[in-house]
């Protein structure tokens, strides 16, 4: 072993019981859970957790959702998970009960909230707990303008009344491609000044969408590009979402 190699840092470990599940859209459920071991635990905007799950063959997989809101002096988290598909997922959290016991790593996350004139938040669904929770935590002189592409009405959430919000409805279309967003991100009135951009949901189609942003202004180091799923993997859509279904 390289004794100067650096230690590998490693998310803790927490098993954690549902206080409470409840529905926020008719494919968006929050999940409310609560360990001892969180409390006094502060997360940092959008950061998320990794729950260790089962599937339907009993084989332990990993889906990581984002923190939508925690209470760090009662030791809770609100995790709001996408029912999308049949995955194991979307089936923890189709059937999550108070008293049920749930294993996670975390908070974990690389995103970091900086300070710029303004900041554009686009994304689909699987978005919407982190795009919330960021637009909550900016300041009021940054203005927030959030593009966000659902299937309809029905998906929609209450953001901060101080974001600018643009719901974009796909309808019939299939999710996953760039072209909504980007047909809306090119013609979108933004703010003076110099702005950060963040791009979160399908993963090739948030890398499409950076270039449409630095078209727009928006410096490539001032874009935080994050893949919550792939699309062709329906049963690895993150609900950071994080893993959606």
């Amino acid at each position: 072993m390289n004794a100067s190699a650096p230690p590998v840092r490693r998310s803790p470990t927490h098993t954690a019981h549902v206080i409470m599940a409840g529905d926020l859209t008719p494919r968006m459920r929050r999940v409310t859970i609560r360990s001892d071991s969180l409390v006094g635990l502060v997360p940092r905007p959008a950061q998320d957790v990794e729950l260790w799950l089962r599937d339907d063959s009993g084989r332990r997989v990993k889906r990581r959702y984002t923190i939508r809101q925690a209470r760090p002096d009662l030791g809770e988290l609100d995790l709001d998970v996408l029912l999308h598909g049949d995955g194991p997922g979307s089936a923890w959290g189709a059937a999550a009960a108070p008293g049920d016991a749930v294993e996670f790593q975390g908070p974990r996350g690389k995103l970091h909230l900086s300070s710029a004139a303004w900041h554009l938040l686009a994304g689909d669904e699987s978005a919407l707990p982190a795009i919330t929770a960021l637009c909550e935590a900016l300041p009021p002189h940054e203005p927030a303008v959030a593009v966000i592409e659902v299937r309809d009405r029905a998906d929609e959430l209450t953001l901060p009344a101080t974001a600018q919000v643009r719901w974009v409805h796909r309808a019939s279309s299939d999710p996953g491609g760039p072209e909504l967003l980007a047909a809306v991100l090119r013609e979108l009135s933004l703010p003076p000044g110099a702005g950060h951009g963040y791009l979160m949901g399908e993963t090739r189609a948030m890398v499409t969408l950076r270039s449409v942003l630095e078209a727009r202004g928006i410096a490539h180091e001032a874009i935080f590009v994050k893949g919550y799923w792939n699309l062709g993997r329906p049963d690895r859509i993150a609900g950071r979402a994080p893993d959606r279904g």
